[in-house]
């Protein structure tokens, strides 16, 4: 067996004369997933691959990161990719939710009273709990959970890039998806009959877990949610940059190469076909095949150029044009002391929900697509996760606000510090006085550490214009068949970028490299191990 190396390279140590097999643009967990498939399945001597991240470590969004002794997460959950881990040889030690996957905590915004729902993991505990719980909707309840753990295991039936004969054998082999797969989660969940308010509560909690309402998202990304974080949902034992860590240690084991704190400019193509990228500095770097992970408004307008692809394809240029990206953040996580008990509160689950319910989520939307930020005391939507609980360390929980909007973030935070610190000083203290009076008694008392992140932060740290935390946002017209595609136009030219969480991103990097290496991985399947 070759011996293979792994180097963290600067710009002077990369040959320009050798043409790279791959170049991965963006170091997150779909580059790096991009890019340690690559290697699996090629010699990285013959055919090298290198990823290139902005920023000076790579995982973007799943990491971690300290402050003052405390370890916060930039990511919550991790559903079953065991058989993504193990085709790719990835060692991870995560430690699963076993009792309560999500508390729904409802406030009558009038009344201020709080009713608690608690949802357990598992799909078949979660069936029984609710039907037990809402005995006049028991019936339909079974009905909906029954038919759409049908329609997500059709899921494993689907092609990525099915032929025509294969679009045919769809139409048999899943007859829920082409019924169902284009409508929004509203559409389908009302088909039900489920009128219980509490119970649709519950169901919309999955739909806004993608930064969409549920009369927006797709039915397909939330049913696909909910069924897989109901099968197994898990946290890295060591924090979220662990995973990241064994990512690269994998790809330090294949041979690979990354080269940190640099930006592409520019990705090169002649005669419909890419050559490589060109960097922030001038320097070229030639490739055959590239594979970008950043948002796909930056790629494909800023880096390729909307009028090269509109030579080569219409239909998608205008995709690029029109797609929307999710809604971005407001976080902040807090350090607390040991005298605040979080497991005698039930914090020890993977999601808290604190809302105002009814329509707080949907109109909060509308008001974010205008441009507003709506949250009052009387309609508000929030989640507070306590990762600490679940895999150990100094206490500390992350309050996440969505949908926020740019708006002037980073107006302010470039011309106007003091003003900046001031404005996302106020709103943090606001959000955390929701929670001190709906879910954590006194939580100010016992507050150590606050670090705040605003839409700007994901912004700089991303290179989204928009702050997008989630990617391309899950509209119903642009999710499965409907989505920008993953093969661009350009010859060479891939974006898996169509699904956000980890689950999704890891696939979406599988998928392009069985598009690329013709169905030798996945067998042109849209879902590894279709056979489960």
């Amino acid at each position: 067996m070759l011996r293979r190396y792994y180097k963290v390279v600067k710009m002077s140590q990369i040959d320009k004369t050798e043409k790279k097999g791959l170049i991965v643009i963006g170091g997150g967990i779909t580059g790096l997933t991009s890019a340690v498939t690559w290697a699996r399945f090629h010699d990285t001597k013959k055919d090298p691959v290198l990823i290139i991240e902005k920023e000076p470590k790579t995982g973007g969004f799943v990491t971690s990161y300290t402050r003052e002794g405390y370890l916060f997460d930039t990511s919550q959950i991790i559903p079953n990719c065991n058989d993504m881990f193990e085709l790719l040889g990835i060692e991870i030690d995560l430690k699963r939710f076993k009792g309560y996957y999500t508390r729904v905590f409802l406030v009558n915004p009038e009344t201020e009273e709080v009713t608690k729902i608690e949802l357990p993991s598992g799909v078949d505990v979660f069936k029984k709990k609710l039907m037990k719980e809402y005995p006049e909707n028991a019936k339909e309840i079974e009905k909906f959970l029954d038919h759409s753990r049908a329609m997500f295991l059709e899921l494993f039936k689907l092609k990525t890039e099915p032929s025509f004969i294969e679009l045919l054998k769809t139409i048999v082999s899943c007859p829920k998806i082409v019924k169902h797969g284009s409508k929004t989660f509203k559409n389908y969940f009302d088909q039900f009959g489920i009128t219980n308010p509490e119970v649709v509560e519950i169901f919309d909690a999955f739909a806004a877990f993608s930064g969409l309402p549920g009369d927006r998202a797709a039915a397909l990304m939330t049913l696909g949610a909910m069924n897989s974080v109901l099968d197994n949902a898990y946290r890295p034992t060591k924090g979220f940059i662990e995973l990241t860590k064994q990512f690269e240690k994998r790809f330090k084991e294949l041979g690979g190469e990354i080269l940190l704190k640099t930006k592409v400019e520019k990705i090169l193509v002649e005669n419909g076909e890419v050559k490589g990228v060109q960097l922030e500095g001038g320097e070229k770097i030639y490739s055959d095949f590239v594979i970008t992970t950043i948002d796909p408004k930056v790629a494909m307008k800023e880096m390729v150029g909307l009028d090269k692809i509109r030579e080569l394809d219409e239909k998608f240029a205008e995709k690029v044009d029109q797609v929307k990206m999710s809604p971005s953040s407001f976080n902040i996580a807090l350090g607390l002391d040991d005298e605040i008990d979080l497991a005698g509160l039930g914090m020890d689950c993977g999601y808290n929900v604190v809302t105002t319910g009814g329509e707080s989520f949907s109109k909060l939307f509308e008001e974010y697509e205008k441009g507003n930020m709506a949250f009052t005391e009387k309609q508000f939507h929030m989640g507070v996760i306590c990762p600490s609980l679940t895999t150990g360390g100094k206490q500390n929980i992350t309050i996440r606000v969505v949908p926020v909007g740019l708006g002037d973030w980073v107006k302010l935070r470039e011309n106007n510090l003091e003003e900046y610190n001031k404005k996302k000083e106020e709103l943090s203290n606001f959000f955390i006085d929701l929670v001190e009076k709906y879910l954590i008694p006194d939580l100010k008392k016992h507050i150590l550490v606050k670090d705040i992140s605003t839409p700007a932060t994901y912004a700089r740290y991303s290179g989204s214009p928009t702050g997008s935390i989630y990617g391309m946002a899950p509209f119903s017209d642009n999710f499965g068949r409907t989505r920008l595609k993953m093969r661009t136009p350009i010859k060479g030219l891939f974006q898996p970028l169509f699904s956000h969480g980890i689950f999704g991103c890891m696939l979406g990097a599988l998928q392009v490299n069985d598009m690329i290496l013709e169905r030798k991985i996945l067998g042109g399947n849209a879902r590894l191990k279709p056979d489960k």
